[in-house]
């Protein structure tokens, strides 16, 4: 099994990484530069029907943007397929997300607000965009939400929806997905109204499919939600604090929120006023209860991701130049430590294949 890095450095180890995963000991062996790119984003990879593949965002240019399939070679290099380029700002393809089918790629740019989805045929292969469009909005907070961001794609359960956030206007765009042919309409109703100035990230739905969670950055909470797969409607929970009561929110930033595999078991980041990531139980009505606080040794968890086999979770500490991994206890969810730390400048994502 391989480890996908991405890192958003300047200059030459600037690109995606990869490493052989040792799921006995929590150790990236061998790291090394497996593709050149700038200020390469989010990556997913998926198993079709030919290999492996990862997807990768990246920008060649200033105003323009690349999103690139590659094959995964029986080393773990990286084969490319094809390369899509398309006018956009920086940022661009912060977040994208693969259909249940693996035969829909969505994406979300920040700065732009653009959203696209992408068909990907059995070989890998990328369409041209299917479909293209710009959120258009504001909210409360001027230095963040002046104009619309969208920054989180996510695809639910049942693969009938696509949920966007936008940070910009606090919603949770909802969008009725057509699998075969990449294309997306506005449901009825057509977002989930957070609360104003909370800035939603990024969601995830728990395995069951009657909740979702959203970490909010600007507020720094999360938003735990009862999910209606019928009608694509999210409906508020709770609202949990990521921070202790004596933290500036005005200086932190939540990131990253996921679930393991069992969906009794929540893990979410602090950056900036705090660094730390944290663990919190899943009841069995959904909602969150705080286990522990575990310090980060360096700065800015900006991405992190649980190992295929539940074991592990690795965490970009993208300011501080580490990878780290933190052993995970499955029946109580506890994190600690390992000791296995890697040396990758900016580190941006992880992902696994």
């Amino acid at each position: 099994m391989w480890t996908y890095i991405g890192s958003t450095a300047s200059g030459k180890q600037e690109g995606i990484h990869v490493g052989r995963w040792n799921a006995a000991s929590g150790v990236i062996e061998d790291l090394r530069l497996a593709y050149a790119c700038t200020q390469p984003s989010f990556q997913v990879t998926a198993s079709l029907g030919s290999g492996m593949y990862l997807f990768s965002g990246h920008q060649p240019q200033e105003t323009r943007a690349a999103l690139s399939s590659f094959r995964v070679s029986g080393n773990g290099d990286l084969e490319m397929v094809n390369t899509i380029e398309v006018d956009d700002e920086p940022e661009s393809f912060v977040q994208i997300a693969l259909d249940r089918t693996h035969r829909v790629l969505v994406s979300v740019s920040y700065r732009s607000s653009k959203v696209r989805t992408f068909q990907v045929e059995p070989d890998g292969r990328l369409s041209q965009p299917v479909v293209e469009f710009t959120l258009h909005g504001s909210g409360p907070n001027v230095q963040r939400q002046a104009k619309s961001h969208s920054h989180g794609a996510v695809v639910s359960p049942d693969n009938k929806f696509v949920l966007i956030n936008d940070l910009g206007t606090d919603k949770i765009m909802i969008y009725r997905l057509d699998p075969g042919t990449g294309k997306l309409e506005p449901n009825e109703p057509p977002f989930y109204k957070a609360n104003p100035g909370s800035g939603p990230r990024h969601t995830t739905f728990h395995p069951n499919g009657t909740a979702a969670y959203a970490i909010n950055e600007l507020d720094s909470t999360i938003t735990t939600m009862a999910w209606d797969a019928e009608h694509g409607s999210l409906h508020t929970l709770e609202n949990t604090p990521t921070t202790a009561p004596d933290v500036d929110i005005a200086t932190n930033r939540a990131g990253e929120v996921a679930l393991d595999a069992s969906g009794r078991f929540l893990y979410a980041c602090n950056r900036g006023a705090v660094e730390e990531l944290l663990d919190y139980n899943v009841s069995a009505d959904g909602k969150l209860t705080l286990a522990s606080r575990i310090p980060l040794d360096g700065k800015e968890a900006r991405h992190f991701a649980i190992s295929p086999d539940g074991k592990w979770l690795v965490v970009a500490e993208q300011f501080s130049n580490i990878v780290s991994v933190y052993q995970r206890d499955q029946a109580s969810g506890a994190l600690k430590p390992s000791g296995s730390r890697h040396s990758i400048n900016n580190p941006s994502c992880i992902s696994f294949a």
